[in-house]
């Protein structure tokens, strides 16, 4: 028996892209476990998993004009595939895994009326395996695979007696307060006056293709390994009160800053809205883009630049932004994505128990890494960009990351060229700070 709930603007916008058929906009919470494994005890910490959050158990459904709802059914088994791996060599194990379950990761879901999670239990030995739980983004983020990874090995040890309390807020909740500040006049007043004068669009230069019906993602790693860490811009940001984020961000539009619109450009910067302690348990896809216009007018300093992104990204996240409103806010730009880029910045720190290694019933639970992937060739929805500058710091501050770029409008060699600007123009804030925008990025060249 299922119930039927308000469903989130992303989701939503999921559905009516694909009409509620395959998506592989995916996300994956994978874990290791070695020593005497009970398999007993993975099928009821899967299980207890499944009962604790809602999102595990929706799948979306149309129910009238309005477009996609929830619908929540009882607690029910999750399919648990089970592979074994053969090889004899143990990096050649590990490989295959990786491939195994890359692929599981690939393989999209059905969203009308189906199961939006399914897991995985690769066998390298008997005494190693690794599970991983994969769901659809329409019902899990990034943050949420950290919560599985948290609560996994206590379910595991102690099934559903485990000390774990219930979580405070499901993703039904989220999707009722994102609809209700949908339908609140003052914050559809605040951000239609806030984006009067948006600029989500880059200008190209004529002969650039047109942006196509589906998003084609390819991933570019960005050269970062040599440059400067986070520590590099410590007395730039407490000059200007700027935080990493708004440090990177104004980079991003230095780099960009031959493709701005009346010296103006919005980008969409990815937040997980976990900001209150009640939602930090919840499983759920809860991330959304803030748009946040950089003015890059008048040939600013790198520090006058610094400071007006932090300005400009400070008073963008001090109001929620539910997606609904922006998108009937922004300029109507046609097909296509929100933004044509987008920042997803992270920072590696201890938010989760198993970012560490625990031992829990005579086995150890590890994080195994399973990079993210991009589907490719997908309708446009509300979380996709042409540029997204996904970044990473680590406790160091050393930064990495990759360009997931819309190979229709930019193949790999112009992909490149955006991430060698970033780049460029992240090392000149770091040693040139009170150089001008116009001497930033050297040589001067059009990234197109």
């Amino acid at each position: 028996m299922s119930r039927l709930h308000t469903a989130t603007h992303y989701q939503r916008s999921l559905y009516d892209a694909t009409g509620g058929r395959a998506s592989g906009v995916n996300v994956a919470a994978a874990i290791r476990m070695r020593g005497h494994i009970d398999p007993e005890r993975i099928r009821a910490a899967l299980d207890a998993l499944t009962a604790r959050h809602e999102a595990l158990r929706t799948t979306l459904t149309r129910r009238d004009a309005a477009g996609a709802a929830q619908a929540i059914g009882d607690t029910s088994p999750l399919e648990l595939r089970e592979v074994s791996v053969p090889e004899p060599d143990e990096d050649q194990r590990e490989a295959t895994c990786a491939a195994l379950l890359q692929a599981e990761l690939r393989r999209p879901f059905v969203l009308e009326s189906s199961p939006l999670a399914r897991a995985v239990l690769v066998t390298l030995a008997d005494d190693d395996q690794v599970f991983a739980l994969i769901a659809h983004h329409a019902v899990m983020d990034g943050w949420s695979a950290g919560v599985i990874r948290d609560e996994f090995p206590r379910l595991y040890e102690y099934g559903t007696s485990a000390a774990l309390a219930p979580p405070v807020l499901h993703l039904v909740d989220y999707a009722m307060w994102e609809a209700g500040l949908a339908d609140d006049p003052a914050t559809r007043e605040y951000w239609q006056a806030a984006l009067a004068d948006a600029s989500p669009r880059l200008a190209f230069p004529p002969g650039m293709p047109a942006i196509g019906a589906v998003a084609r993602t390819t991933p570019h790693q960005l050269p970062l390994e040599h440059g400067p860490t986070l520590g590099a811009f410590h007395s730039l940001m407490i000059a200007e009160q700027a935080s990493p984020t708004a440090v990177l961000l104004a980079a991003l539009a230095a780099s960009l800053s031959d493709h701005a619109t009346n010296g103006r450009i919005t980008f969409g910067v990815m937040r997980s809205n976990r900001q209150q302690r009640d939602i930090r348990g919840t499983v759920g896809f809860l991330a959304g883009h803030v748009p946040v216009t950089v003015d890059l007018s008048g040939d600013p300093s790198c520090e006058t630049l610094v400071g007006r992104t932090a300005h400009a990204y400070d008073r963008a996240i001090s109001r929620p932004a539910p997606v609904g409103v922006l998108r009937a806010a922004l300029p109507d730009t046609g097909p296509g994505p929100l933004f044509d880029v987008s920042l997803n910045y992270s920072r590696q720190q201890p938010r989760h128990q198993t970012d560490a290694i625990v031992e829990s019933a005579g086995v150890t639970f590890s994080p195994f890494d399973l990079a993210h992937e991009e589907p490719t060739d997908h309708p446009w929805w509300d979380g996709a960009s042409l540029l997204d500058f996904q970044i990473r710091s680590d406790p160091a501050g050393r930064l990495s990351g990759a360009l997931v770029a819309d190979a229709h409008m930019f193949g790999g060699a112009r992909a490149a060229r955006f991430g060698e600007r970033f780049a460029a123009a992240l090392r000149g804030l770091a040693d040139r700070p009170t150089d001008r925008l116009s001497d930033l990025v050297t040589p001067k060249e059009p990234a197109l």
